[in-house]
């Protein structure tokens, strides 16, 4: 069970990690930055713990909740022509669902695929 722990925990930061690179490449700076902090943090060697967990708990719940808030505050190009604006290299990746929230992470997950691929 512990190894079960362990692995657990490490694929949780390293995937923290991952979606603080993917925010801070697709533009959102202060999540992105919020995240890569926080699983570096989790991340440091914990011997006697210095942050009781009933409050490490609720600091990393206002962590998602902030990087949620600075996501919803994302402006998603305007599709009601049908199309997204030409010459834009987002507009190659990003195709709307219809549901805002899930349109603005792939809005931002395609800006960050868009400054990953090579010009």
């Amino acid at each position: 069970m512990d190894k079960f722990k362990r692995i657990a925990m490490w694929t949780g930061i390293v995937l923290i990690g991952v979606c603080g690179v993917i925010l801070l490449g697709g533009g959102k700076i202060v999540s992105g930055t919020l995240l890569v902090t926080t699983a570096f943090l989790m991340a440091l060697p914990s011997g006697p713990r210095k942050l009781p967990l009933w409050i490490g708990i609720p600091v990393l719940c206002g962590v998602f909740a902030l990087v949620a808030w600075n996501i919803s505050t994302t402006e998603l190009p305007d599709t009601s022509h049908g199309m997204v604006m030409c010459g834009d290299e987002i507009s190659d990746l990003y195709s709307p669902t219809g549901i805002e929230f899930v349109d603005q992470v792939m809005y931002i997950f395609s800006g960050f695929l868009a400054q990953a691929a090579p010009s």
